[in-house]
């Protein structure tokens, strides 16, 4: 198992902007047939400050070529240990306490003998009137007897985290993002909420690099959760919040919507060190105070749509199952994931990360990143073990995926600020109508027209001559407004809708029509794509052998559809030229399948019907998903 351990450089920080990442570097001369290097720095503008690194030997051997100088050995000790001695031929006389403290730590008694061919011998303390020797190679500190036979203990030195240094500029914006949070909560662009786990077993010290499962937790936190968010986030000034909950017999929260930034970065290190362990481990409480947290932040917009609403991380570390295991406790907990997922969708994100040896329990967290995702909303669980890498690694990503959405998000933002929202009220029971008659006609769009690719066309209903719109909208999304139409044709005394109903759609932001005809064409050039590619898609999945239905199936796999687009023109009652981008009304239930955002329905309901192919049974929902893949692969991933 690699292990991280701390360079002698301890330079103080320059400049306010500290940065850890990751990176993997290439094998040093020195080792030349070792394991990558996985390197923690923090820097400024590439002047390297401290370095931590993961030790590729540690628990592996040393490869070929080490000098004989990496041993220093005084003429006392020589007699006890001979630096040409094989590892292998290294004896040890373990005492019991010796095995139990290697087991605990999960060192390996070919890792001792590593240590004492290649690390670096010095005088030990003096016990009881006995001499000891220490030995230290990379990470790993062996503490032997007098004549280097009998084993003492053994240990793993903790990794040394260096504070941020904290300008005036830094507690500047600190402060801005405070007042923000609390004065202007739809500026915050993602929430996390993560539950460490407190309870006794935390204390156990059997994770390399760090004291204690806690201290693994917290400074795996601070480095690979917030510190590498900053990292991404360069210079730019971002409003995003962290909480953090304790949990132990209750849920009890350390920190409520603090700003992520190098100071929180010190808060959760300074809490490192004062952190006390005890008592059980019960999810249910911690839960609860959660989701006490996200109802509150979620009721600050109420009026806003949940495209527009910060993304939630949850993120909860523990070293093993509840102690709260009752049956009623299990269910409760369910239910409260049921409800998050169900009320955020793509805005929820879940990371159950369990800290322990392969033995542990840890199937009522995987059932909480389960259920997350069964109801449509983000839910992943991994099993770190004792290796900090495997820790740093989950956190990153979590890291590097909450700067995809934050960015997504702001670019959102920032485009709709430069836009006036109309005003509108959603469709009641009786709704009042709008009717334009005035030189109405009908135009498809057609891409072999060239520069204009707009043909005209007589309307759906020969009888008809005019058109009618509701004034309020049934349905809305990011962009759109969506109202019901009709076709009209006059009679003697008004007017009678003639034909099917159909759906109108206007941009939900006040714009010229010279801008609405942009956007008109843009949208059906991008529907006029889809369709071709569809076309082509469906004529692949029929020639496509493992796609065939089977003997005894009655149905074939679903063709993919676009609805065509159609302009309705009129001139107003200001004798301004105005268009509508109308569609076929398709009735039932909206269900969203993708998104730009990298939302990907993964409801599980047993109701989907399926279809008996060659390749085995088949979800007809797996077609649509099937579909934006093939056309990625089909572009060169140039299109999706």
């Amino acid at each position: 198992m690699s292990t991280l351990i701390s360079s002698p450089d301890n330079s103080s920080m320059a400049r306010t902007q500290k940065r850890a990442r990751l990176h993997e570097l290439p094998p040093q001369s020195i080792a030349d047939n070792a394991s990558t290097v996985i390197k923690v720095t923090f820097a400024q503008e590439g002047k390297l400050e401290k370095v931590h690194y993961f030790d590729p030997f540690n628990g592996h051997g040393a490869p070929e070529g080490i000098s004989d100088g990496r041993v220093e050995a005084t003429e006392e000790s020589k007699g006890c240990l001979q630096k040409s001695q094989l590892t292998e031929e290294l004896t040890f006389l373990s005492t019991l306490h010796g095995q139990a403290r290697r087991e605990l730590r999960n060192i390996s008694k070919h890792d001792l003998k590593t240590v004492m061919k290649y690390g670096l011998m010095t005088p030990g303390r003096v016990v009881n009137g006995e001499k000891r020797w220490k030995f230290e190679f990379g990470n790993t500190i062996y503490i032997t007897d007098e004549l280097c036979l009998k084993e003492i203990t053994c240990y793993e030195k903790p990794v040394t985290i260096e504070h941020a240094k904290i300008t005036q500029a830094m507690l500047d914006k600190h402060a801005e993002a405070k007042r923000m949070l609390a004065d202007d909560p739809q500026l915050c662009t993602t929430h996390s909420i993560i539950i460490i786990d407190q309870s006794g077993s935390m204390r156990n010290c059997d994770v390399n690099c760090f004291r204690s499962r806690s201290d693994a937790a917290y400074g795996t936190l601070a480095l690979d959760y917030v510190a590498e968010q900053l990292h991404q986030q360069g210079d730019g000034f971002f409003v995003d919040a962290v909480t953090v909950v304790e949990m132990n017999d209750t849920g009890s929260i350390l920190m409520h919507k603090e700003p992520l930034d190098w100071i929180l970065f010190n808060r959760i290190l300074d809490r490192m060190k004062t952190a006390r362990p005890k008592s059980h481990g019960n999810y249910l409480q911690s839960l609860e105070v959660a989701e006490s947290i996200i109802e509150r932040d979620i009721a600050l917009f109420d009026d806003i749509d949940l495209d527009d609403i910060p993304a939630f991380v949850l993120v909860f570390i523990s070293d093993g199952k509840p102690s709260d295991s009752l049956p009623e406790q299990k269910d409760m907990r369910s239910q409260i994931m049921i409800r998050l997922a169900q009320k955020l969708k793509s805005k929820l994100t879940f990371l159950g990360m369990g800290i322990g040896s392969s033995g542990s329990d840890f199937e009522q967290m995987e059932l909480l990143a389960n259920i997350v995702e069964y109801h449509g909303a983000e839910g992943t669980f991994v099993h770190a073990g004792m290796n900090p890498a495997s820790i740093s690694t989950s956190l990153c990503s979590m890291a590097t995926s909450l700067t995809t959405t934050r960015i997504d998000l702001l670019s959102k933002k920032d485009e709709k600020a430069t836009k006036m929202e109309k005003v509108y009220t959603m469709k009641k029971k009786s709704v009042s109508v709008r009717r334009e008659s005035n030189d109405v006609s009908r135009w498809l769009f057609d891409t072999s027209l060239g520069t204009y690719p707009w043909r005209p066309v007589p309307f759906i209903n020969n009888d008809a001559t005019a058109i009618e719109v509701e004034c309020d909208p049934f349905g809305k999304g990011g962009e759109r407004l969506a109202y019901m139409f009709y076709e009209i044709k006059p009679t003697l005394r008004s007017w009678e809708r003639v034909g099917k109903a159909m759906v109108a759609k206007e941009s939900r932001y006040i714009e010229d029509e010279e801008t609405k005809e942009a956007f008109h064409t843009s949208f059906c050039r991008v529907q006029k794509k889809a369709s071709d590619l569809a076309a082509k898609f469906n004529e692949a999945v029929g020639k496509a052998p493992l796609l065939m239905p089977t003997n005894g199936e009655v149905s074939s796999p679903p063709p993919i559809v676009f609805l065509k687009c159609n302009i309705y023109e009129y001139t107003n009652v200001d004798n301004v030229r105005c268009g509508l981008l109308v569609e076929k009304y398709l009735n039932g239930k909206f269900t969203k399948y993708n998104g730009n955002n990298g939302y990907v329905n993964k409801d599980h309901a047993s109701d989907v019907a399926t279809i008996d192919l060659a390749v085995g049974e088949v979800k007809l929902t797996d077609f649509v998903q099937a579909f934006s893949h093939w056309v990625y692969e089909d572009s060169g991933h140039d299109t999706i």
